[in-house]
C-alpha cells in the first residue's frame, strides 16, 4: 500500500477536486476500462469484440434481461452472454452513477483516507471499478476492497478486470479475494468486520422473493459488521416499484436501530409513510461506450443506448449521526404537509427537503418534496409562465437541501391523489440550515 493513506478522513485537494468535476461534467467510462471489458469479450468468446455474432448474441441476451426485468422476474447471470450483455448494457451507467454517490460521501465527511469496503452481490465488480477510478483520478485516499457475488459468471469477469483496473491505477487500492455466496445465506465467519462502507448497488431490488422485512434483517445483520462510524449505502434504479420498495426497506431498517443519514431529514421529529414515496436523482447523461455504440448500429438503436443516470439511494449510520440536524422549532410559523387539507388554495408557509430534480419538463417545472409527516405525495412546481428568480431557484440546490418556502399556493391535484405547492412571483424561497434561517 503506498504512503498517500492516513488516517483520518479522506480530504481531496483542489486538483484532484477539479479533475473529478471535470470527469462529471463530461462523464464516460474511462477507456483503460472499456479495453479491460473488451478484451474480456475476446476472451470469454474467441471472437472480436466487435464481430457481428457476438453483438447479435449480447443484443439478445440484454433484451431477454429487460423483459425479465420489466415483468417483474428475477434477471439471472448464470451464462456468458448473460455478464457480457450487463457489461455492455447496465454497468457504464452503474460505474459512473456510484462515482457520484461516491463523490457525495466524500463530499459529506463520510469517508476515511483508508477505507475497507464491502460490495454486496458485486456483479462483475462496477463498485469497485468505479472506487479505483474515482481514488485514481483524484490522486489521493486507498482502500480494501472485499466483494460477494454468488454468480459463478460474475466472478470470472470480477476476476478479470477489478484487479488489473487497481493494478492499472497504483497501489492506491487492494483487492481481496471475493467470497462467493449467496447473500442470503451467508455465514458469519467469512466476513469482514469493521467496514466502512457496506453497499448494496442495484441488489436488494434483485430479492423478488424477499418481503421488505426480510431484506431489512439482512441489511442489519450485514450492518453488524460496520465500524462504530461507517455507513450503509443502499441503490435501487429509479423506476416507481423499486425506488418505493427502497425507500419502504430504509423505513424498516430505521426499525431496526440504523439512522437515516441522508437524503431524509424528519424535521418534524417524526416518522414518516414511504408507502408512496417515489423519489430519485437525476444526473447527467454518459457518453456511450464504444461497445454501446456498435450494439446500437443494428435497428431499434435505442434498445441498447443505456446512458441516463437516474437512482434512488440512501445512506444509513449506526452512530445517528445525520446529514441535517434541523428540527422545525416551536411555534414556527409553517404548515405541516399532513395538514394541507387545511389549506387548499391558500397561500402559506412550509419547509421540507427537495427530494428530485426537475420531474417536468422546460416549461413547467415539478419537483419531490417532504417534510416527513404527508400521507399524500407533495410536489413544488413551478408554472410555465411564472418569470423571475423564483424559476431557476430549485435548480441551484442539491438533492436533500431543507428549503423553506414563504407563500406558497396550495392546490389538490385529484388526478394523482397529491398536492401541488405553486410557486408565485412573490413566494419566497430559501434553503434552510438551522433555525435562525427559516422563513416566518
Amino acid at each position: 500500500m503506498n504512503d498517500r493513506s492516513t488516517g483520518g478522513p479522506l480530504t481531496i485537494d483542489d486538483a484532484g477536486r477539479e479533475r473529478q468535476l471535470a470527469f462529471f461534467q463530461a462523464p464516460e467510462v474511462p477507456d483503460y476500462i472499456q479495453r479491460l471489458v473488451e478484451d474480456y469479450v475476446e476472451r470469454k468468446t474467441t471472437k472480436a469484440w466487435d464481430d457481428p455474432v457476438v453483438l447479435d448474441r449480447m443484443r439478445n441476451a440484454i433484451l431477454v434481461q429487460k423483459r425479465r426485468y420489466w415483468k417483474g422476474h428475477r434477471v439471472h447471470y448464470r451464462k456468458a452472454y448473460q455478464v457480457l450483455g450487463y457489461l455492455a448494457y447496465h454497468a457504464p451507467v452503474y460505474l459512473v452513477q456510484f462515482e457520484h454517490i461516491l463523490w457525495q460521501v466524500i463530499g459529506q465527511g463520510l469517508a476515511k483516507a483508508h477505507m475497507r469496503i464491502l460490495d454486496v452481490g458485486t456483479g462483475p465488480g462496477v463498485v469497485p471499478l468505479a472506487t479505483i477510478d474515482l481514488l485514481g483520478r483524484v490522486g489521493t485516499g486507498s482502500a480494501d476492497i472485499y466483494a460477494i457475488e454468488r454468480s459463478e459468471e460474475h466472478l470470472e469477469a470480477y476476476n478479470a478486470l477489478v484487479p488489473t483496473a487497481a493494478a492499472a491505477q497504483g497501489d492506491a487500492v487492494r483487492v481481496k479475494s471475493p467470497i462467493r455466496a449467496d447473500i442470503t445465506a451467508l455465514a458469519g465467519e467469512e466476513l469482514p468486520d469493521r467496514i466502512d462502507l457496506v453497499i448494496f448497488s442495484n441488489v436488494l431490488g434483485e430479492l423478488r422473493d424477499m418481503e421488505i422485512e426480510e431484506r431489512a434483517d439482512l441489511v442489519t445483520d450485514l450492518a453488524e459488521r460496520l465500524a462504530p462510524d461507517g455507513t450503509v449505502i443502499i441503490v435501487e434504479p429509479a423506476d416507481l416499484e423499486n425506488a418505493t420498495t427502497m425507500r419502504q426497506t430504509v423505513h424498516a431498517l430505521t426499525d431496526r436501530g440504523l439512522t437515516t443519514y441522508s437524503p431524509c431529514s424528519f424535521i418534524w421529529g417524526t416518522t414518516c409513510n414511504p408507502e408512496r414515496c417515489w423519489t430519485f436523482e437525476q444526473k447527467g447523461n454518459i457518453r456511450p461506450t464504444r461497445l454501446m455504440e456498435r450494439l446500437a448500429e443494428e435497428g431499434e438503436a435505442y434498445r441498447f443506448i443505456n446512458v441516463d443516470i437516474k437512482y434512488s439511494s440512501a445512506l444509513l449510520r449506526k452512530d445517528g449521526k445525520l446529514q441535517h440536524t434541523y428540527r422545525v422549532p416551536p411555534g414556527a410559523k409553517f404548515a405541516r404537509f399532513s395538514h394541507l387539507h387545511r389549506h387548499r388554495d391558500r397561500t402559506i408557509n412550509v419547509i421540507a427537503a427537495l427530494m428530485s430534480g426537475n420531474l417536468g419538463d422546460d416549461r413547467t417545472g415539478v419537483y419531490k418534496v417532504c417534510d416527513g409527516t404527508p400521507a399524500k405525495p407533495v410536489y413544488a412546481v413551478v408554472p410555465a409562465t411564472l418569470r423571475g428568480p423564483n424559476r431557476d431557484i430549485l435548480d441551484e440546490l442539491s438533492y436533500g437541501d431543507i428549503v423553506g418556502f414563504s407563500k406558497i399556493l396550495v392546490r389538490y391535484n385529484q388526478d394523482h391523489d397529491a398536492y401541488n405547492l405553486v410557486i408565485l412571483p412573490r413566494t419566497r424561497i430559501k434553503p434552510v440550515r438551522n433555525p435562525t434561517d427559516a422563513l416566518t
